[in-house]
């Protein structure tokens, strides 16, 4: 079954353990589900695109609203702070819905792009937005780790094959352990400038378990089957 909007339910998954240096929780929802939760995320992700000089990129004005965000995910600190996230774009039913156009607009590796996001669009693409960490938080490097592993649950709970994202080079690198793949056939594009070497990575759901080590691969089941557990329903931070 593929969720709508409407239809999502809140997930929260609370980790703790010899895993990570310090407990947190994970929660997926839509925009519309968790408004409070929703916009201190997005006031997290301006906060961290500022501190390194591409605001513009989050074109904060367009997704305040929720509007283009099928759900997102937020990683709070044991004091309730946002330390991370990252937001879905709805389901595509043809590769000019994706972000991804803008950013290769008049760029060599366009039609390699369209092209890519085409011939997934059988097995259903949606395309991941707004990744951030706050490198400030003393839990910084798990909540990076954490994001890396959510491919998985997204393509569950979107009920797609295929998830996309694109970003400079040092952030792809670090989500290469959850199984996503640079895509070598799309040529990088400077994105938001100059300064940035961005390129495209798509995740497969069918190839997740041999592209992860067996722990991270333990982990991410174990976390999309907490995070789709309607058993966690009523723990919303807004019920």
């Amino acid at each position: 079954m593929i969720l709508t909007r409407s239809a999502i339910p809140t997930g929260i998954h609370r980790v703790s353990g010899p895993d990570v240096d310090s407990g947190y929780t994970v929660i997926a929802a839509s925009p519309g589900a968790q408004r409070r939760l929703w916009l201190e995320y997005l006031r997290g992700a301006e906060e961290a695109y500022t501190r390194h000089g591409c605001a513009a990129a989050l074109e904060f004005d367009k997704v305040v609203s929720g509007e283009g965000t099928e759900l997102f995910f937020a990683v709070l600190d044991e004091d309730n702070e946002v330390r991370g996230g990252l937001r879905v774009q709805p389901r595509f039913d043809a590769a000019a819905q994706s972000h991804a156009l803008q950013e290769w607009a008049g760029q060599p590796g366009q039609v390699q792009l369209v092209n890519a996001i085409e011939e997934r669009l059988g097995g259903g693409v949606v395309e991941v937005k707004t990744a951030w960490v706050d490198e400030r938080s003393p839990i910084a490097k798990d909540v990076a780790a954490q994001l890396s592993r959510l491919g998985l649950v997204i393509m569950e709970m979107a009920g797609v094959d295929h998830m996309m994202a694109t970003a400079a080079d040092h952030v792809l690198r670090r989500w290469q352990s959850g199984g996503g793949r640079v895509d070598e056939s799309v040529l990088p594009t400077p994105f938001p400038d100059e300064r940035y070497r961005t390129q495209l990575m798509w995740w497969d759901r069918a190839a997740l378990k041999e592209r992860t080590s067996p722990e991270t691969w333990r982990r991410m089941r174990h976390e999309a089957d907490m995070l789709q557990s309607p058993d966690l329903a009523h723990l919303s931070p807004e019920a």
